[in-house]
């Protein structure tokens, strides 16, 4: 199993638990030598305390991050980043982030930063869906990210793999076969349990059926925890139930710490 993890949130987005602290002894204790933050970025003018951090607690998240990255030098790399959307509009201000940290992950969690916008946390259309699939190849031509989180989040409620959830399956295969950027394979989804799809259970995500799909293409495949509590980086449960969902796909997943 990989000895790290870049996807790991903060108390800052809303909906995560325990101190910056506790995250990185949690994952000394599991043995993993390099512990990437990547919290809910920013949006300036887009407030949604629920869902991301402020940006008035931008320069304290580095801050912190920074001190502690000093104290544990030697025990754990700790690398600092961000998750983001993207969206063409405020694309510089993006750029102006990521600047500022280390690496950016793409998880593109709705269609717009404005209230009233569509989650893709919820059964979608087959419209919606295909156009998170067309949201998330823009943000791999960006250029701003080191790798897509939970590529199949589309499938978080749905109960059926649909012609739209193939199309984009391949999609965003093909795009980030042609970029060379990484997909995750993400625990948290693993951590809900499977659900019945027709005759068979699976996960929402990481959800098989998307994964069959991207055996045949040549992508990089990364373990992220999704850490939302230090006890999440404890649980080697899940990940081993990621890697017994799929271990009959040929997936190249990356085993070495990359950032």
């Amino acid at each position: 199993m990989p000895k790290y993890n870049y996807h790991t949130h903060t108390y800052r987005c809303g909906h995560a638990i325990g101190e910056d602290e506790e995250y990185i002894l949690a994952a000394i204790e599991a043995g993993y030598t390099v512990l990437g933050f990547s919290d809910h970025s920013p949006y300036r003018d887009f407030p949604h305390p629920r869902e991301h951090m402020d940006i008035s607690q931008f320069d304290e998240y580095l801050s912190s991050l920074k001190a502690l990255k000093e104290k544990y030098k030697g025990q754990i790399d700790i690398r600092i980043g961000l998750e983001s959307e993207f969206f063409e509009f405020n694309r510089e201000e993006r750029e102006e982030l990521r600047s500022k940290v280390e690496y950016m992950i793409l998880g593109q969690h709705f269609d717009s930063p404005y209230d009233g916008h569509i989650s893709y946390f919820k059964p979608n259309s087959e419209e919606e869906i295909l156009d998170y699939g067309e949201s998330v190849c823009r943000g791999l031509e960006s250029g701003l990210f080191t790798y897509l989180a939970h590529p199949d989040v589309f499938m978080n409620r749905q109960h059926e793999f649909t012609a739209a959830c193939k199309q984009t399956a391949h999609l965003i295969a093909s795009k980030a076969e042609k970029l060379k950027i990484p997909m995750e394979l993400n625990v948290r989804g693993a951590s809900k349990g499977k659900f019945q799809f027709g005759d068979v259970e699976e996960f929402f995500y990481p959800h098989k059926d998307f994964w069959k799909i991207v055996s045949h293409y040549d992508v990089d495949c990364v373990i992220g925890i999704d850490a939302h509590d230090p006890k999440d980086l404890l649980d080697k449960d899940n990940i081993k139930a990621v890697y017994d969902e799929i271990a009959d796909l040929n997936l190249h997943i990356i085993e070495e710490p990359f950032i």
